[in-house]
């Protein structure tokens, strides 16, 4: 089973940086995507090269109503915890990245709880507990968060495997940045960064993940100077290993854009932002909340060089599309999810 997926993993990181001193909204990925429901830990590099950007907002819909239909399935055939729970993981997973996050907490619960009847699913216990913990960031439900993404550690080091604990820590550090707990996040990513640079069997996209997460903390304890040239090296890295328009690279350029901005260079951060807002246009332009967040970031930015009307423009593209998710929103509770109410 995989790592939680890329974009959840990369919200999580911005709704829990302290770049612009706010405090954590209670609305916003990835480590890598999962590619089927059954699928074993990949930590290869071929987790780097599988996915340029995202699947539409739709397609994820299409693919939640099928598998709702394969886990009734399933259940009804008495197929095994570990099976059934893989189902409800990803079901999760995908009820997330279209930001119906009480859904996706609904069905990540539900895995783990088959995953602990079924004592011999050490790894798939540990990973759900990481996305679990990670979704409780997102949500505001930090307690919860630290509590799942502390026993996916110490079940990752039952299991003997300095690789994956390190993906655990990587993934505490993202805890420990929404709580303001600087100086943790920045001593568990190094713990994780140092095994993630040595072990044969990591992929380029945990050296960049863990970057990401320790340059958010460095800024954050207010030595943004020293998260530049990290942050720089997770995108050097990026653009080495994936295609120029995959969007963890537009993530790793509104990062650092974001951290110039704190820096007070308002000029380098729109060498940056702009980049990394467009790459999320095109994949969340749809109204996913890390993409309507980043927008408004990016807004102040430009009325901080005062490009006031470039901002209005921003701006305004957040008021439309905003009310057209609420409006999506109130369909769905009546509409195409409703038959998951039923389970």
């Amino acid at each position: 089973m995989d790592r939680h997926p890329f974009m959840s993993a990369v919200l999580s990181l911005l709704l829990a940086s302290s770049v612009y001193g706010q405090q954590m909204s209670e609305r916003g990925a990835a480590g890598p995507e999962r590619n089927t429901v059954a699928s074993t830990t990949d930590t290869t590099d071929k987790a780097q090269q599988r996915l340029a950007g995202l699947p539409s907002k739709q397609e994820l819909e299409d693919r939640i109503a099928f598998y709702e239909r394969v886990v009734r399935g399933e259940e009804s055939a008495h197929a095994s915890d570990i099976a059934v729970g893989r189902i409800y993981e990803q079901l999760g997973l995908w009820y997330r990245d279209i930001a119906l996050l009480d859904r996706s907490e609904a069905d990540q619960k539900h895995a783990i709880s088959l995953f602990r009847r079924a004592s011999q699913s050490n790894e798939d216990l540990a990973t759900s507990l990481g996305n679990l913990g990670s979704l409780h960031v997102e949500m505001g439900k930090l307690r919860e968060g630290e509590k799942e993404e502390l026993e996916a550690v110490r079940t990752r080091q039952d299991m003997n495997d300095p690789l994956l604990v390190a993906q655990s820590l990587s993934d505490l550090a993202t805890v420990y940045l929404a709580q303001h707990k600087f100086e943790k996040a920045i001593d568990v990513a190094e713990q994780a960064l140092a095994e993630f640079s040595t072990n044969e069997r990591a992929a380029a996209v945990d050296r960049i993940f863990v970057r990401y997460a320790l340059s958010l903390a460095l800024c954050a304890a207010k030595s943004c100077s020293s998260a530049v040239p990290v942050m720089k090296a997770a995108i050097d890295e990026a653009k080495a290993t994936m295609e120029p328009d995959d969007l963890r690279i537009g993530f790793g350029e509104f990062i650092l854009g974001s951290v110039y901005l704190r820096l007070g260079d308002p000029a380098e951060a729109l060498q940056y932002m702009p980049q990394g807002t467009s790459q999320m246009k095109e994949q969340l332009g749809w109204g996913h909340p890390m993409y309507l967040k980043a927008l408004g970031q990016y807004a102040q930015l430009l009325r901080k060089s005062q490009r006031v009307e470039e901002a209005k423009v921003v701006e305004h593209e957040i008021r439309r599309t905003d009310a057209v998710v609420d409006v999506h929103s109130l369909q769905k509770q009546t509409s195409a999810f409703s038959f998951a109410g039923l389970r």
